[in-house]
Formats: C-alpha cells, structure tokens, sequence
C-alpha cells in the first residue's frame, strides 16, 4: 500500500512527512496538546487507521460512566439514559450536562467550562461571522477523528434559523461543533477530557434524545436580561429559552461538579 508520500506506511519518507505536516499546523513542540491534529494529520497520510465510535468507548467509555453513573442512580435513572440535554452559556463559558429517563424531569449531572469560543451574544447570521448558534438544537453525529480529538455536531442551521435567514442557505454556515481542545472559532471548545466524557455519554443515547440548547447568558441567573437592539424573532426565541430553562432546568438544580 502506498501513501501520498510514496512510500510504505511507517517509512522514514512518511515519518519525516509527518514531521513537516506537523510544523506546517503550527504545531511543533506543542503537538501533544493537540492529538487530535496529529491524528487527522496521520489519517489523511495513511499512518493511523480512523477511529470508529467503539474503539472510543472501549477507551472511555468506564471513565463516562463513572462521571455520569452516579447522578443517574440517584434520581432513579436507569444507566445509561434515554435522554441528555447540553446547556450551554456564552457568557458564563459553562457546559452543563442533564440527564433524563425516557419520562421525568431532567437532573444535572456534570458542568464544564468552555475553554474556547468565539463571538458575542446573538445569533449565527452566516459563515464565517465567527458567531456561535443560540436556540435549540438536536445533537447527531458523534465524530472520533475530529483534528480536535471528539466532536459532536449541533444541528445548525435548525427551522428557525432558516426562517429568518439573511443569507441564502449555503452561505449560512455548517459544521458547528461542540469539542475537544481549547481554541474554536464559532464551536465550543471544552478540553479533550471533557469531550470524551460527552461523547461516550451521547454514544449510550439515541439521536433522538440528545439535543443543546445555547443561550447568549444563563437566563436563570439573569431572568430579565435582554440585549439592548436586536431582531424580534431573536427577542421572542431568548424569552423562550429563558421560560423553559426556568421550568425545566432550575438554578437550585443546576448544582453538578465539575
């Protein structure tokens, strides 16, 4: 089998090829910090067979389990769930992590902070506006070989940002992740022992029942917080998601460790 390089998988052509990608991605001395860039780097050059989603539980999913495990029992949840909502915060730079039966209420189960981000409060408008989705998203492909080690997309662009539109629906934007790492423009970075914890979680649970909501602050901390200009149907979707995350996740709830 040959590689792009022209040799043999494991030859010193491919080795020092690899070397040289490595430097090309900027990331030298530093490459241990982003494994997931090196191993795409290896992919692409033949080096590293992909991962697929079993070999990555087989490799964290017991450390999952073990965070998530326990919140569960408590409320009386079967593991592993039927349901896991994210709560994401701009503002606050906070993942929260809740879990749920296939009825009954949700129970926080872990939080982590947000190591990378870009943009403000708002909304996605287009590509390349470097601005994170708000709303509520379903969560569905679960990534192994992510060059930021796991990743798990959100749903964006959901209905509702397709109706309000101001670009066509090319020019919208896609690919808005949540993970590993701790740099990200217009996904959320959340270090890779968090991700692999999110990830083996997600992988226990059916399509169906992950999603994210994303919020520009933590509404229920700050119940009456309204952006000073903004679009109407921006206005109406954050009263909504301060209504439901009142109600369904409440702030004397929300007390998961880190």
């Amino acid at each position: 089998m040959r590689t792009i390089f022209g040799r043999r998988r494991g030859s010193p052509v491919l080795t020092v090829g690899l070397l040289v990608g490595v430097g090309a991605l900027g990331l030298g001395g530093a490459a241990w910090k982003y494994p997931g860039a090196v191993r795409s780097l290896l992919q692409r050059a033949r080096g590293v067979e992909p991962r697929t989603v079993e070999q990555v539980l087989d490799s964290c999913g017991q450390k999952a389990e073990l965070r998530f495990a326990p919140a569960c029992r408590a409320a009386g949840i079967d593991w592993p769930p039927a349901r896991v909502r994210l709560l994401a915060f701009k503002r606050e730079r906070r993942l929260e992590v809740w879990v749920a039966g296939p009825e009954g209420p949700f129970v926080p189960a872990a939080a982590y902070p947000v190591l990378g981000a870009s943009g403000g409060p708002g909304p996605k408008r287009r590509d390349g506006d470097g601005q994170v989705p708000e709303g509520m998203y379903g969560l569905s492909e679960l990534n192994p070989n992510s060059g930021f080690h796991l990743a798990v997309r959100v749903n964006y662009p959901n209905q509702e940002d397709f109706s309000h539109a101001v670009v066509a629906p090319a020019q919208m934007g896609s690919d808005v992740m949540v993970h590993g790492g701790d740099v990200s423009t217009g996904c959320l970075a959340i270090g890779d022992p968090a991700i692999e914890d999110v990830f083996c979680l997600l992988a226990h649970v059916p399509v169906s029942g992950r999603d994210i909501w994303i919020a520009p602050v933590d509404f229920r901390r700050e119940p009456g917080w309204m952006p000073g200009k903004e679009d109407p149907w921006v206005l109406a979707m954050y009263r909504r998601l301060a209504e439901r995350l009142g109600r369904e996740h409440a702030v004397k709830d929300a007390t998961a460790r880190r």
